[in-house]
């Protein structure tokens, strides 16, 4: 039994602590995100491979340590369609977002980047934006679940979508298509799904290196049989010496052979 008031509290802080870290990612049921249709699946992996994996898409959770808004939900969605390279975090990984964007941007030149954000993370991934574009990173797409939405701007049809220009800044990510809605609305993750493919095909493919080839190899004639030659009784520079020589020398192999008598 607990003695005072301020135990009583301490008792009570620490409940709601041990509640919150072991419900961490309880409450996605509550917002599921529906499998894409097969047919977005097929037209997402009939791109290019190469195409896919060089669209780059992080994800950043607002407040939300129950995982109440399911961004990982949505993130799955992503990957089944066949977008691989995708990151997950939080408001605190801002650093770490951008050093992994402007890394993936110097080895890979033709890397193109989306942004999502959810609750307080939608805010953030603007000043991840600014940040990398100071280093020459444009982003493509910055995607707004739940977050703040400019003046004029509305859900009450579902997701919007739009253009926005600040009017102090013209660096391009700043100037970008965004995208608002409820997070595991059926229409915001199809309209994402749509972005995603219509960015991977901007990418052009780029066709490894060719093999060299050798030439082909020439056909020579067969060379003609050589017939071999006898071995002669005369010396190899007998034909140096006079006729008459030769001749006697011969009259000489045939007495020796018995060819003359007398």
């Amino acid at each position: 039994m607990l003695e005072s008031g301020r135990e009583y509290k301490a008792f009570l802080r620490l409940t709601l602590i041990g509640f919150l870290a072991g419900g961490v990612g309880c409450c996605s049921c509550l917002n599921p995100v529906e499998p894409p249709p097969e047919i977005a699946v097929q037209s997402c992996r009939e791109l290019p491979r190469y195409c896919r994996d060089h669209v780059y898409v992080f994800f950043m959770n607002g407040i939300d340590p129950v995982n109440y808004g399911n961004l990982t939900g949505i993130r799955e969605y992503v990957d089944t369609l066949g977008f691989h390279k995708t990151y997950y975090g939080q408001v605190y990984h801002v650093g770490y977002f951008a050093d992994e964007i402007e890394r993936i941007h110097k080895e890979e030149p033709d890397a193109h980047f989306v942004l999502v954000g959810f609750g307080c993370g939608a805010r953030k991934i603007r000043c991840l934006a600014d940040r990398v574009s100071a280093e020459g990173v444009s982003v493509d797409l910055m995607v707004h679940l739940d977050g703040k939405l400019p003046d004029g701007m509305g859900l009450e049809n579902g997701p919007v979508m739009g253009t926005i220009r600040d009017s102090n800044s013209s660096s391009p990510a700043n100037a970008g298509p965004w995208l608002f809605g409820n997070p595991t609305h059926h229409q915001t993750v199809e309209m994402l799904g749509e972005q995603l493919m219509h960015i991977a095909c901007t990418i052009p493919v780029m066709e490894p290196p060719e093999p060299e080839q050798l030439p082909f190899p020439r056909e020579e004639p067969t060379p003609k049989p050589v017939k071999r030659q006898l071995p002669s009784h005369y010396g190899e520079w007998d034909f140096l010496k006079p006729a008459r020589d030769r001749v006697h020398l011969q009259h000489e192999d045939q007495r020796t052979g018995g060819g003359f008598s007398g």
